[in-house]
């Protein structure tokens, strides 16, 4: 692997609604898969908004892509943030916009010297790839929640992001496309390097795309490694979010 893409340095974030603060030590390697699995209030919507620079940790370092989160003029924050796609358990997508449109809305702001022709091609193989071709004239309120997370996915991949972070991107899916999001993001990264970091509720066959996993309890690492070893690690109670 090659140099830290994400690194969460010491670091402790309060979580909201819990006596329990986040309280994690970690480094991902640029282009590893990581699923980040436990119980609910685990701290791993968090961890997700941490490493997107959403919110900022009480103590310790968020270090992405060579840069503290918390240590950057305006300027290097936009250019980092261009090169992370993310994607929360709320989608984000702009009601008043078709779907088309709000996946669009990347490349009309930060590619403007691209040709509308080659915007709209770039769109619809996103669209292709994810089954949202017949859905691309709707606006929000007419997805369902599958569809709308895998809009949110589409949008956050438009600019060929460096990092893709993903809070529960299974919500809503059913198992034909669970399986069609995790060969698109196989196939993926075998184009391009992409560091991909994913919050999960639950097991599925997702785990089967990434590298390590990392298991949290009350905001804490009890296991952190390939899905063998953890498996190995954890205690029976928590089996259930790996097998």
């Amino acid at each position: 692997m090659n140099e830290p893409a994400i690194i969460f340095e010491n670091v402790r974030a309060p979580m909201s609604g819990n006596v329990h603060s986040l309280d994690v030590d970690l480094r991902i390697a640029s282009g590893e898969c990581i699923a980040c699995v436990g119980p609910s209030r685990s701290g791993k919507s968090l961890l997700i908004e941490l490493a997107a620079g959403l919110v900022a940790p009480e103590s310790g370092r968020v270090v992405v892509l060579g840069q503290d989160w918390n240590e950057r003029s305006d300027d290097a924050l936009s250019s980092v943030r261009l090169r992370v796609g993310t994607v929360l358990q709320q989608p984000g997508l702009l009601s008043n916009m078709t779907l088309f449109n709000n996946v669009l809305l990347p490349l009309r702001y930060h590619r403007g010297t691209l040709s509308d022709r080659h915007r709209e091609q770039a769109v619809m193989a996103q669209l292709e790839r994810l089954g949202l071709v017949p859905m691309r004239d709707r606006f929000p309120a007419e997805l369902n929640q599958g569809e709308a997370r895998r809009a949110a996915i589409a949008r956050a991949l438009i600019l060929d992001p460096d990092i893709l972070l993903l809070d529960d991107p299974l919500a809503g899916l059913d198992a034909d496309m669970v399986l069609a999001l995790q060969g698109y993001i196989e196939e993926y990264r075998t184009r391009r390097s992409l560091t991909v970091v994913a919050a999960l509720r639950a097991s599925s066959p997702f785990l089967q795309v990434a590298d390590r996993l990392v298991v949290l309890r009350e905001g804490r690492v009890e296991a952190d490694g390939i899905r063998a070893a953890v498996l190995d690690a954890i205690p029976v109670e928590l089996k259930r979010y790996v097998e």
